[in-house]
């Protein structure tokens, strides 16, 4: 019965999203125009392995061009730029307004980079690639794609980025990083066995705000969580949706507490005084089988202000296999903070865990509609945090 409930729900949240139209990108720009449809934008520009300037352009054959650097300072404003099939080195910088689109089989290998694609144009779309193994956190974050370019003068940052049925695996940072940007959407990407899945935080000079991470599968990321939503600057992470991913089994790469790992579901956390993480809301996920809990809050700081925090609709299963400070137990909620804070907590499924919600420190939980089944303790508490 819950099946069909969350099958119907997923064209009205993809109304709301605007990702009908977003998700069509994706083959339209890898055809490029090809068939009995005329093509009415700028021509795509191609990248192949094989490409070369005597070439016409006019397919992945006929590639002018065998760099996707070059490929993208050639591509016109609003463009498109197709990655034919094959391993192309990382460090590439989106640094125009384009659609830089995937064909089957199109890889980013950035072992040895920063990152594989910094996006430092606004507006612009990644669809379709697989991009992996990027390492170099001496020289920028090791993210697979990241809302920003690195240069000699420091980070550039974009907005209204659209990071689109990606896969993004191996990178020792984020799969996916919504760095100091707003209204920007990462939709239907796989992320796993990188550091974080997908992460929303504000290093970058800027706040990260209004910006929806849906429908993503984010597993088995080793070294923190499946989807984090980080305030590290106190410039604050505001206002983001978090819905209709699956994050499970992150976090497990270390085996015992004290040294575990920290990796839930999802996380909003801050280590800053006065942080600010407010009106964030997480709803219709899954969450199971991770180090932390399905959904965590970590409020460590004094002054912080996580109101306007939604968690909502989510099916959590059995969580907090690595144990979390004062929760030693299986737990599908957890909720931590220094300071005074209150949460709505509602309409959750919550299943096989001995705490279905625990509270940690001075923390008001509003909690209605909450289902639990196989719990031994529907709430557990301590007093500090």
């Amino acid at each position: 019965m819950r099946s069909r409930r969350f099958q119907l729900r997923l064209p009205v949240v993809a109304a709301a999203l605007g990702t009908a139209a977003l998700v069509a990108v994706a083959p339209a720009a890898a055809k490029g125009g090809h068939g009995k449809h005329r093509h009415h934008g700028p021509r795509p520009v191609y990248v192949s392995l094989t490409g070369s300037a005597n070439k016409s352009g006019h397919s992945c054959k006929q590639a002018k061009y065998s760099s996707i650097q070059d490929a993208i300072e050639a591509a016109k404003i609003k463009g498109t730029v197709v990655v034919c099939k094959g391993t192309y080195p990382g460090g590439v910088n989106l640094d125009r307004r384009v659609i830089l689109a995937g064909k089957p089989g199109a890889t980013i290998d950035a072992t040895g980079m920063a990152y594989g694609i910094g996006i430092s144009a606004s507006y612009s779309t990644v669809v379709g690639l697989t991009v992996k193994n990027a390492d170099d956190t001496t020289n920028g974050p090791a993210d697979g794609i990241v809302t920003a370019a690195f240069g000699s003068n420091g980070p550039v940052v974009a907005d209204h980025v659209k990071i689109i049925k990606n896969v993004v695996t191996g990178n020792l940072g984020n799969g996916i990083d919504l760095n100091s940007t707003s209204h920007s959407l990462a939709f239907g990407n796989k992320a796993h066995d990188n550091g974080v899945g997908v992460n929303i935080a504000d290093d970058l000079g800027a706040p990260a705000t209004q910006n929806k991470v849906a429908f993503n599968i984010a597993n088995r990321n080793f070294g923190g969580c499946g989807i984090a939503l980080a305030d590290h600057s106190g410039l604050g992470v505001t206002d983001n949706l978090v819905a209709f991913n699956v994050a499970n089994d992150n976090g497990l790469s270390t085996p015992t507490a004290p040294d575990a790992s920290a990796g839930s579901g999802v996380i909003l956390a801050s280590p800053v005084p006065n942080a600010v993480v407010t009106g964030n809301t997480i709803t219709l996920n899954k969450f199971s089988g991770n180090g932390h809990a399905g959904v965590v809050v970590h409020a460590h700081a004094p002054g912080a202000d996580f109101s306007g925090t939604v968690i909502s609709k989510n099916l959590i299963g059995t969580n907090n296999l690595r144990t979390d400070e004062n929760d030693l137990k299986t737990t599908g909620i957890y909720l931590g903070s220094l300071s005074p804070q209150t949460f709505t907590v509602t309409g959750n499924q919550i299943h096989d865990d001995y705490y279905g919600i625990f509270v940690s420190g001075p923390v008001t939980v509003t909690s209605k509609h909450n289902t639990f089944h196989h719990v031994t303790e529907k709430t557990g508490t301590f007093p500090t945090f």
